[in-house]
C-alpha cells in the first residue's frame, strides 16, 4: 500500500534494476526517488509542448458563436 499522498505504479523490471543500480552506487537515496526525479526531468523538458498542445486543444474546443 502506498503512503499517504502518493500512487501505485508498474514499472518495467530493466526500468527497475537501472534505478537499483543508481541507488547501490550511492548516486540516488532510493528508488521511487530515481523514479520520481526522471518522470519529473521528462515533463520538464516537454513543459513548452504540452502547453502549446493545450492551448490547441482550447482553442479547437471554444464555440465559435455561429
Amino acid at each position: 500500500m502506498p503512503a499517504e499522498g502518493f500512487k501505485s505504479i508498474t514499472v518495467p523490471e530493466a526500468v527497475w534494476e537501472k534505478a537499483k543500480r543508481l541507488v547501490d552506487m550511492g548516486l540516488e537515496r532510493s528508488i521511487p526517488k530515481v523514479v520520481t526525479n526522471a518522470i519529473e526531468e521528462y515533463y520538464k523538458r516537454r513543459e513548452d509542448i504540452i502547453q502549446q498542445l493545450i492551448e490547441i486543444k482550447n482553442k479547437w474546443n471554444k464555440p465559435t458563436g455561429d
